[in-house]
C-alpha cells in the first residue's frame, strides 16, 4: 500500500460520485439541452453509451474500495481506459464535432483524474 492509503480511497470515492453524476447527465439529459453543450448534430446513442461506461466505472470503483490491494487491476485498467477515453475525446472533438466545449472539458477532467489515480495508486506488495 502507499504511504497514505487515504489518498486512493478518497480518489475512488470521488470517482464513484463523479461518474454517477456524469452518468445521470449523459443518460437522462433532455435532447434540447445537448445542443447547448456543443452537440448540434450529435449522435444521441454515443452520448447515452458513454453514460453507461460511466455507470460501469462507478460500480467498479465502489467494489475496488472493499480491498484496494487485491483490486489493483481495476485501478490499473481505469488508468489505461481513462487515457484512451481522453485520446478518443480529443480526436472526436477535432475530427467530427469541431465546436463546443463539452468533450474537451470531459477530456480534461478525465485526464486530471487519471493522472491522480496513477500518482496515488498503491504499489504491489513484494513477496
Amino acid at each position: 500500500m502507499p504511504k497514505n492509503p487515504v489518498c486512493i480511497k478518497v480518489l475512488l470515492w470521488i470517482g464513484v460520485v463523479l461518474f454517477l453524476l456524469c452518468f445521470l447527465a449523459s443518460t437522462i439529459a433532455p435532447e434540447h439541452i445537448l445542443p447547448v453543450l456543443g452537440f448540434q448534430g450529435y449522435d444521441g446513442l454515443i452520448i447515452r453509451l458513454y453514460g453507461i461506461f460511466q455507470l460501469s466505472w462507478a460500480l467498479l470503483f465502489f467494489f475496488a474500495l472493499k480491498d484496494i490491494e487485491k483490486n489493483l487491476a481495476i485501478i490499473n485498467s481505469a488508468i489505461i481506459t481513462g487515457a484512451l477515453v481522453v485520446v478518443f475525446f480529443v480526436v472526436y472533438q477535432f475530427a467530427v464535432i469541431k465546436s463546443g466545449w463539452y468533450l474537451l472539458l470531459n477530456a480534461a477532467l478525465v485526464l486530471v483524474y487519471t493522472v491522480l489515480l496513477f500518482l496515488c495508486k498503491p504499489r504491489p506488495a513484494r513477496p
